[in-house]
């Protein structure tokens, strides 16, 4: 399977920036109810097949790839990408 590896870096956005990238890509705990309820909330790198590797490093399939270069572009996030044979 040929897919890209994205290493990024967030030096340059907002705080709230930060936060709203780390939920689209790695999604969210959300605890509703005062903690009666607990949803896992997936990231695109679930929906979309990948894999964190660790902070900052993820595997995503080549067919995705374009999509996650937009959101990390939009988010002010400083990245780069290495095309691989997994």
């Amino acid at each position: 399977m040929k897919a890209e590896l994205f290493s990024y870096t967030l030096e340059k956005s907002d705080p709230h920036q930060k936060v709203a990238l780390q939920r689209i890509l790695y999604g969210y705990e959300d605890i509703s109810n005062n903690g009666g309820y607990h949803y896992r909330r997936k990231g695109l790198i679930d929906k979309l097949a990948g894999k964190k590797l660790n902070r900052g490093v993820f595997i995503v399939p080549l067919e995705h790839s374009n999509h996650i270069r937009t959101i990390l572009r939009k988010n002010k996030a400083t990245f780069e990408v290495l095309s691989i044979t997994v």
